[in-house]
Parts: C-alpha cells; sequence; structure tokens
C-alpha cells in the first residue's frame, strides 16, 4: 500500500512549513505580506519621505484694520477739543461783554439816581430854608418871639411843598364842647380842661397834603410840659377835610387836654408832621 503524501498537496515538502518560500513569510511566493506589494520601509529603515515644511501665514488685514481706527479716534479727539477751546473762548468773551455791558449800565444807572436824589435833596432843602427864611424874615417863629394867633407863616410839608398855617381864637375851656361832639372822647379829670385850637391850612406843591398827617401842634406850659391831640374827635375834624392840592385850604380843630393851673400861660409849637429836622415855630395866645 501506498503512502498518502504527507503534507496533503501532493507535493514535495520543502523546508517553509507553509508549503512555499516567501521573503516574509505570509505567502506563497508574495514579496508582501498581503499578496501586493509594499511601500512602506520597515521600521528601523533609513529610508524616510522628507517632511513639509509648515505653512507660513501672514498677519492679515487686521493690524490695518486696527490701525486705521485708532488714527480716526485720534482725530476725532482732536476735533472735539479744538471745538470745545474755540466754543468756550466765545463763550467767555460773550459773557465778558455782557457783564462789561450790565457793569457799564448799573454805573450809569447809579450816577443818574444819585443825580437825582441830590437834585430832589438840594430842591428840599432849599424849600426848607425858603420857608424857615420866610418865617423868620420878620423875626417871628422863634420861642423868644412868636407869632401871634390869627398871624399865618409858612413851613415846609417835608415832602416838597409848603404849608400856610394859622393858628385861630383858642378855647381854653371847650370840655363840654367836645364831649358833646362825642361821647368816647377821653373825658379829662376834675382839674383838666379841653383846649380847642383851630387851624387853617393852605398846601402848595406839586403833590398833595392829608390834613390828619400835615401838621402837629403841642401846648408847651409855662413850666415846660407838653401836651398834645391824643386823637380827639372835635367839632371840625381834620379827618373830615378833603385830600389838600397846590392852592387847596383846609380848615379843622385840634383839642388837647390840658390842667387848669397851666393853661393861659405857654405858648403852641408848630411843625409839618413829615419834617423831623426843621425847627418849630412858636406861637403865642
Amino acid at each position: 500500500m501506498s503512502q498518502p503524501p504527507q503534507n496533503g498537496w501532493d507535493h514535495p515538502q520543502s523546508g517553509d512549513p507553509y508549503g512555499q518560500s516567501s521573503p516574509n513569510g505570509y505567502g506563497p511566493g508574495q514579496p508582501g505580506g498581503d499578496g501586493s506589494p509594499s511601500f512602506a520601509p520597515a521600521f528601523g529603515s533609513s529610508e524616510q519621505f522628507p517632511q513639509q515644511p509648515p505653512v507660513k501665514k501672514g498677519p492679515g488685514k487686521w493690524p490695518f484694520i486696527v490701525g486705521g481706527c485708532c488714527v480716526l479716534l485720534v482725530l476725532l479727539i482732536i476735533v472735539a477739543g479744538a471745538g470745545i477751546y474755540f466754543f468756550t473762548r466765545d463763550s467767555g468773551g460773550t459773557e465778558e461783554q455782557r457783564t462789561t455791558g450790565s457793569s457799564t449800565s448799573e454805573e450809569a444807572t447809579t450816577e443818574e439816581e444819585a443825580t437825582t436824589e441830590e437834585e430832589a435833596t438840594t430842591e428840599e432843602e432849599t424849600a426848607t430854608e425858603e420857608a424857615s427864611a420866610d418865617a423868620a424874615a420878620d423875626g417871628k417863629g422863634a420861642k423868644d418871639s412868636p407869632y401871634a394867633t390869627g398871624e399865618t407863616f409858612t413851613i415846609d410839608d417835608g415832602d416838597g411843598g409848603t404849608l400856610d398855617v394859622t393858628l385861630g381864637e383858642v378855647d381854653w375851656d371847650a370840655t363840654s364842647t367836645v364831649m358833646d361832639t362825642n361821647q368816647f372822647n377821653t373825658e379829662p379829670a376834675d382839674d383838666e380842661t379841653y383846649v380847642l385850637v383851630p387851624l387853617e391850612v393852605t398846601y402848595h406843591g406839586d403833590s398833595e397834603a392829608e390834613a390828619y398827617m400835615s401838621v402837629t401842634v403841642e401846648y408847651v406850659s409855662n413850666s415846660g410840659e407838653s401836651f398834645t391831640d391824643q386823637g380827639t374827635v372835635t367839632p371840625h375834624n381834620s379827618i373830615d377835610v378833603d385830600t389838600l392840592t397846590d392852592g387847596d385850604t383846609g380848615k379843622w380843630d385840634m383839642g388837647l387836654i390840658v390842667p387848669k393851673d397851666q393853661i393861659d400861660d405857654g405858648m403852641f409849637s408848630v411843625q409839618a408832621l413829615l419834617d423831623f429836622e426843621a425847627e418849630p415855630v412858636w406861637v403865642a395866645p
């Protein structure tokens, strides 16, 4: 009996345990291990493919864009600063001109007011001096040389006008007359009496005068005591007199309470109510 082939392939055995010799031992007569030539070099081989150098990228457009924006920003800042400077300068000049103009106007107004006040003061002083001169022209009006009742004298009214004043005949015992006129008048004590002093006043001036605001009358006794009207309602009351304009004349009475032992030995002192500097004019009853 013949023996079957030992390798089962009916071929003589070879030194290759897989039946065929191969340079890499993986296929029948194939130089590569997968049936195709291998181009990849074996590890450790000296043959290497050349490496590609890295691609160098340029800076691109961004630096130019950023630089342009910076330049534009600087230009805007310069233009804005210049505009603010010139605007502020122009505003300052205008304000200075306005301030200067206002100061000049105020100075001119102040000078005009000062001039007007000086002129008005001078006119008032002149009127006062003239009135005083008229009152003292004949040496009368002073305490040692008084006017008599019924005589007319002129005084300044303290507001640019003058008053021609005349004191009439005095009623030294007028208590019953005054109390009959108004029961609310102050009743004098037993040792006192009402004295009625008639006045006639003519106003001269560009303004006007009120009778109750024109003159004051005091009775000064020989002992030096003074007595004035305390708002007595008289038969001819000053509040009933119309407003006096240039040339108008008003007549009224003034009621004074005086001790009985001091009547008929003193004098009357007359002044304009609004003239605080003029000396009083004296009138003897």
